[in-house]
């Protein structure tokens, strides 16, 4: 396939600032969008994202713009918007005129709303263009400083997703390939949903046993729902499966599990929830995905126990 020479950004939160140092890293540059004036300037002009990454320096070759149209003219773009944004920004590229040939790195995790569907299914409705999933079980402030981290690429097109491992791939870096676009989608979705049950199984006073329990459910949820839509059951020990479930259910600073822990120590209150000054993507998770899953008949009581909660 083409050589890809320059990456763009759309979104400037952790995980968006993350993989822009990871690129960086090896291209030597990254341009991020964002239209928060205050975080591009000091990117800019401090080469740090304080709002998301704390003191973290960022590689020098990292830029940050405001205009959507800057990154049009760029070989790859990677998508790390919250999953609400993700169809405004799909729209936002098409009429900017976004080439066919750029190809797209999907860094979101959850479902689009309106119609209820996954990402990859918007994707194709509204794009010719190559696209690729890029996931895994990470830290974004341990990849923004440079630690050991691994990723996996998934897309239908495997000369795609093994062109981007080759290129991204170092010994800071292990990058698995996949074709299993489904497992690892609904991987994305379970794990923020399962983190808020591990958040409220740790506000009841249940200790390690009860994680690991947790854990082992939660991931026979993703396969029985994997399962149901067409995805591989091989695909669960990918790390974008099983290490990202495990890493985020084990976080204690995760937002998902906060959040969790605290919805319980607040009775569960739907004032709590509408007022939750921070984006929990595992609520709105289970809310859709409940949705999304009721014509099928499936017994899934992790996911669904949160869904009561939260609907």
């Amino acid at each position: 396939m083409k050589k890809l020479k320059n990456f763009a950004v759309i979104g400037g939160g952790s995980w968006g600032t993350a993989l822009a140092c990871l690129v960086a890293r090896v291209y030597g540059s990254a341009l991020i969008y964002t239209p928060e004036v205050n975080i591009v300037d000091e990117i800019n002009n401090h080469h740090k994202n304080s709002k998301y990454l704390d003191e973290t320096i960022l590689p020098s070759g990292i830029t940050a713009t405001t205009s959507l149209l800057d990154v049009v003219s760029y070989d790859a773009i990677i998508l790390a918007v919250p999953s609400q944004a993700f169809e405004i920004v799909i729209q936002e590229l098409k009429q900017i005129g976004l080439s066919s040939k750029t190809v797209l790195l999907i860094a979101t995790k959850g479902m689009c709303q309106e119609p209820l569907q996954l990402f990859s299914s918007k994707m194709e409705q509204e794009f010719d263009n190559p696209y690729a999933f890029i996931s895994g079980p990470n830290f974004a402030k341990e990849v923004a400083i440079g630690n050991f981290a691994s990723i996996t690429i998934t897309s239908k097109d495997q000369p795609l997703a093994r062109y981007v491992a080759d290129e991204l791939s170092s010994e800071q870096l292990d990058v698995s390939v996949s074709t299993d676009i489904i497992t690892v989608q609904i991987a994305g979705i379970v794990k923020n949903i399962i983190a808020i049950k591990s958040g409220i199984l740790m506000a009841q006073g249940y200790g390690e046993n009860a994680r690991a329990w947790l854990v082992s459910k939660g991931l026979q949820e993703i396969a029985i729902i994997s399962k149901a839509l067409g995805g591989a059951q091989e695909s669960l020990t990918l790390p974008a499966v099983i290490g990202d479930l495990v890493l985020t259910s084990y976080s204690t600073t995760s937002r998902n599990t906060k959040f969790g822990y605290e919805f319980h120590q607040n009775n569960y209150s739907k004032e709590f929830l509408a007022n939750y000054p921070v984006l929990v993507e595992g609520a709105s998770a289970a809310k859709l995905l409940h949705s999304f899953v009721s014509n099928y008949n499936l017994d899934l009581p992790m996911t669904s126990s949160v869904a009561k909660l939260v609907l």
